[in-house]
């Protein structure tokens, strides 16, 4: 196994508001890497006090709502969104997420 190439895995580490994701398990102090995936979209929205949060579109389209406008995207699109800003997601998406720096639960704000 290489320290620099990491693989897909097969399990889900989270099921939960409508999608799916898996760690790369990179290990990296600075940021997280991860597939995220949803049939329907994100069933809340977020805003993230700490980390920038770049989604890259791997499969699917849909829209992302941040700070109440929507901006559609299909597959090969980038989606960047900076601390502060409160977003979601509807839509059938396979993305891949990096968040810099590392998130952790406690700098996020859920709303229902």
């Amino acid at each position: 196994m290489s320290p620099f190439i990491f693989h897909e895995k097969s399990q889900i580490d989270f099921n939960r508001d409508g999608h799916t994701g898996k760690f790369f398990g990179t290990n990296s102090e600075k940021a997280n890497h991860l597939i995220v995936e949803t049939e329907t979209g994100l069933e809340v929205s977020l805003t993230e006090e700490k980390c920038e949060f770049a989604y890259y579109i791997l499969r699917g389209s849909g829209t992302f709502i941040i700070n109440n406008s929507e901006y559609p995207c299909v597959q090969g699109d980038l989606v960047v969104i900076p601390p502060g800003n409160t977003f979601t997601y509807k839509g059938t998406l396979k993305m891949l997420l990096i968040n810099t720096p590392r998130y952790t639960p406690d700098q996020e704000t859920v709303t229902h």
